[in-house]
């Protein structure tokens, strides 16, 4: 069966495991509480073992394999959380009853379960020194039984049967720990894939924080670059307007047009980038400024009271939109802190310069240079450093020698600056 591909501008969700059956549930269960399950099992067993030796108890006619046997079950309760000193335990108890004469009791068959639990679940040399305690329990337990199954038997038949109960004891410990470590892989393995799935639901989670954080700061700097700049002009405006009214009152109607035409301005701008953070849906902008806007841009600040002029050097209509609007926001910002911080009487000069490898645009003024009323506060020139950086540029500001302030951008073409 075939699917049809995600509508446009959509992504495909990503494949999700089946969720489990209500059959999975017991053994799920049972997976995740080892220590109950085992302290219910062994522990359940222990208990049979000494609610039926209590009858025993007044006549002193305990078998001694309930002896072993009982501490042997109880120790193998805490073979998988306490895996170390659990089969250590063990260990100490079949060999104490092997050196006291009781070759085989019941407990004997907590070694293989001890085993099996140290392989899938210890750590350090716990698996290592469990392994060899088994081949060495195969040897006692071969020794032992050779002599106990061969008394009255030549002495070959003794060594014949002693090999052959070594090799089955030591075919039971390698199949145990084969099981063992076939087990360990597989939880070894569903651990690192759960360790993997969490790496990539956090990498995931951190590139989309940096997605939200890269799309706030671009939306912080385009809204700083619409209302630093139209609040500017408007304010030039309003204070050359009361001017004007004062002396032609007839000349105020084009100061308030301006005015009225700057703040529609910023206000389609501001809704444009309102409706992306109010809605999920590609939207339709309209047309971003670039460089064939900047001629409008020294107009209006022109209209604004300041004396701008605008030279181009080379073709930069070919360039790309995002590039584009870039310089166009860097002069913006260049001429809107000229109007703020330049002082009476300062005029300014745009140079837009671009050859085969370097595109250069300097903003400069001949005002005071640095305010000595800017708090600095502002995001301004952190603004247009961060659009230059986005095309491996450089930014530089400051003031200059003679007087007056100096944007210096340069943009490589071809991957170099110079």
């Amino acid at each position: 069966m075939t699917t049809s591909p995600p509508p446009e501008g959509r992504t495909a969700p990503e494949p999700v495991d089946p969720p489990p059956s209500r059959l999975d549930a017991p053994f799920r269960w049972l997976a995740t509480h080892p220590q109950i399950v085992d302290g219910v099992l062994f522990g359940g067993i222990a208990l049979l073992l000494v609610l039926g030796s209590l009858p025993l108890v007044p006549s002193m006619s305990v078998d001694g394999w309930l002896i072993w046997s009982i501490p042997m079950f109880v120790a193998g309760a805490f073979l998988r959380t306490k895996t170390g000193w659990a089969t250590l335990a063990i260990a100490i108890l079949a060999i104490a009853h092997f050196l006291l004469g009781m070759v085989l009791v019941l407990g004997d068959v907590m070694i293989f379960y001890a085993l099996y639990c140290a392989t899938v679940h210890g750590r350090g040399r716990v698996p290592t020194l469990a392994l060899i305690g088994g081949f060495v329990g195969a040897a006692m337990q071969s020794v032992g039984l050779s002599f106990l199954l061969g008394q009255g038997e030549v002495w070959y038949l003794q060594i014949v049967a002693s090999i052959v109960v070594f090799m089955f004891g030591c075919a039971l410990v390698l199949a145990t720990w084969a099981t063992g470590r076939y087990q360990r892989v597989r939880v070894d393995q569903l651990r690192m894939a759960r360790e993997a799935a969490a790496q990539a639901v956090r990498e995931r989670e951190q590139r989309t924080r940096l997605a939200v954080a890269d799309e706030r700061a671009r939306i912080a700097r385009e809204m700083h670059d619409v209302v630093a700049h139209s609040l500017s002009v408007i304010i030039a405006q309003a204070d050359g307007g009361r001017f004007v009214a004062s002396q032609d009152p007839t000349k105020a109607t084009d100061v308030l047009e301006t005015i009225g035409s700057t703040g529609r301005r910023a206000l389609a701008d501001m809704r444009s980038l309102l409706g992306v953070l109010r809605s999920d849906e590609a939207q339709d902008l309209g047309p971003q400024p670039g460089l064939a806007s900047l001629d409008e841009l020294v107009a209006q600040v022109r209209a604004a009271g300041l004396p701008v002029e605008l030279a181009q050097e080379g073709e930069v209509t070919d360039l790309p939109g995002p590039m584009g609007l870039t310089l166009y926001r860097v002069v913006q910002e260049a001429l809107t802190n000229v109007m703020k911080h330049a002082g009476p009487g300062a005029s300014a000069r745009v140079s837009l310069r671009r050859d085969d490898s370097l595109l250069a645009l300097d903003v400069e003024d001949n005002g005071r240079g640095v305010d000595p009323q800017s708090d600095g506060l502002g995001h301004g020139h952190t603004g247009m450093r961060e659009r230059v950086n986005m095309f491996r540029g450089t930014l530089h500001t400051g003031p200059l020698p003679a007087g007056g302030y100096r944007v210096s951008v340069r943009i490589p073409l071809n991957g170099r600056t110079r």
